[in-house]
């Protein structure tokens, strides 16, 4: 299987819209990482967005194909960072969220850069910070059934107003992971949009939809027009060593923790102390964890367990709760908000 290609190809304004019939023959055309630069109407200033950073999310990528293809002409110049080209590529195409021998790279911004894939993020991080835009998204896909939602590391009037043109809901999220966001110019409006779950194709009318209007709109506001729910400073539910995740409706004994199947249907509800979220084999508990910012881990305080019952302590809403086993051992089982 090929590895991350860190150099970045550079593609400026592209004559008659995007190669390809659609985003995979892009993807095919393209072969590597890839900044493409279009021209506005006004070319005093820029907007940039970047796409599949995950492999397996391509609905930004097809809303851009779709747009740029057409006879969209954006109101600034913009910057498109076509990024996990390699991770998409890989067969079968756009089944890997990162190449499966490396990280995921939208945990690898952080310095110092001595992988690949590292690299290839500084590289990224680089070209934005040159290109000075105005406002980034940076699209993304829920890895299980979700509602639209936006994320941001700050809650300041502009970025609220960005995510405002995207969805009524905010995450903000004050924990560093090496993400993207973290590691932006200080002072650049950004939000990740979440546009739902992957292979989803409400999820890519919506990505069409609203990233049109950022592209296409003339002054981007500088305050929400409508109210933003925050749901602010959230805890991440994480296996600390690795644990053998099922999904089902009922215990799988032969997996050492087995998450009820339709846990993503919680996702941006408040639930109650109690409720039910799976159920341990053994005494596996010990190896879930929830870390404050500090590092702490509050495990403990926010989740409980009974005769292998794995259950809510305190109300609290849960958002980000995958279906996927593979995300839910390298990544997380669900993010939390304790009322």
């Amino acid at each position: 299987m090929p590895a991350t290609q860190s150099k970045i190809t550079v593609i400026n304004n592209p004559g008659s819209g995007l190669p390809g019939e659609n985003h995979r023959e892009l993807l095919q055309h393209l072969g590597s990482p890839t900044w493409i630069t279009v021209k506005g109407r006004d070319s005093t200033r820029r907007r940039a967005i970047v796409t599949l950073l995950h492999g397996n999310e391509p609905s930004g990528l097809i809303a851009v194909h779709r747009l740029l293809s057409g006879d969209l002409e954006p109101a600034t110049d913009l910057g498109i960072m076509i990024a996990a080209v390699d991770a998409a590529l890989s067969e079968p195409m756009l089944s890997h969220r990162y190449i499966p021998t490396e990280k995921d790279l939208n945990r690898c911004f952080s310095p110092p850069y001595s992988t690949s894939q590292e690299q290839l993020a500084g590289n990224i991080i680089d070209i934005i910070s040159d290109y000075e835009p105005e406002a980034l998204i940076d699209t993304h896909n829920t890895s299980a059934h979700s509602r639209p939602f936006c994320v941001a590391v700050r809650e300041d009037s502009r970025t609220q107003a960005i995510a405002g043109l995207f969805s009524d809901t905010l995450v903000v999220i004050d924990q560093q992971m090496g993400t993207l966001l973290h590691h932006l110019p200080a002072g650049l409006p950004a939000a990740t949009v979440e546009f739902g779950g992957f292979m989803d194709p409400n999820a890519d009318l919506l990505a069409t939809e609203t990233l049109r209007r950022f592209i296409s709109i003339d002054q981007l506001p500088h305050s929400p027009g409508t109210p933003i729910r925050t749901l602010r400073h959230p805890l991440r539910l994480e296996t600390e060593h690795h644990l053998d995740v099922a999904y089902s409706s009922s215990i799988d004994e032969s997996r050492d923790l087995t998450i009820i199947n339709t846990i993503d249907q919680l996702n941006f509800h408040s639930v109650s102390a109690g409720t039910p979220l799976g159920w341990f084999t053994a005494h596996e508990h010990r190896n879930l964890v929830a870390r404050n910012i500090s590092g702490k881990d509050t495990y403990g305080e926010y989740f409980s367990h009974t005769d292998g019952l794995l259950q809510t302590r305190v109300p609290m809403t849960i958002f980000m709760a995958t279906t996927d086993p593979v995300v839910a051992n390298n990544d997380c089982l669900l993010y939390f908000t304790p009322h």
